[in-house]
């Protein structure tokens, strides 16, 4: 039997996650504009329909990947995650993008940690975080990041890139 709570959380987000997207695809058409980034990809995870079901047959790397504008054209790494929660758990980051964010951190390049603290059903405050720099703190049992943790590293007005610049020149 369905349920309809599940359905309808899933719904949300959905939306949410599409939202939050949308908002970093905006960044990024600024950033090139900007001449910040070379370039910039969306990756999505390998994923096939079984039985009218949506699977995902391979875990991804970073949602995005791409080359900044130094000296060096040094290797950008996002991953970017949205919760109706209070707290964001370290778990839902897979291990695969995990590794690609700290050998990209390793190799000069620049990973970041993108959330979004959703408030209700609209958008709420967002924040960019060197991956190496995430302070994960034990909660229960389980590692995670809370918004007051945070807070320097939220995005405002601009670009969520500018800030990384004069580290990466």
């Amino acid at each position: 039997m369905l349920n309809l709570q599940n359905i309808l959380t899933g719904r949300i987000n959905k939306a949410s996650g599409d939202a939050f997207e949308s908002f970093l695809e905006i960044h990024h058409s600024y950033a090139l504009r900007l001449g910040i980034l070379a370039h910039i990809e969306h990756n999505q995870p390998e994923a096939k329909m079984i039985h009218g079901r949506l699977i995902y047959t391979r875990q991804g790397v970073a949602d995005y990947t791409g080359t900044l504008m130094n000296k060096v054209g040094s290797t950008l790494a996002v991953e970017a995650k949205s919760t109706s929660g209070k707290r964001l758990a370290k778990s839902v980051i897979q291990p695969r993008q995990a590794s690609h964010l700290t050998a990209v951190a390793k190799a000069g390049g620049l990973s970041l940690l993108l959330v979004e603290f959703r408030h209700g059903l609209g958008t709420g405050d967002r924040y960019a975080i060197p991956w190496l720099e995430v302070p994960w703190k034990v909660a229960r049992s389980a590692e995670s990041v809370v918004s007051e943790d945070i807070i320097s590293w939220q995005i405002d007005g601009s670009c969520y890139l500018t800030r990384f610049i004069p580290r990466l020149a």
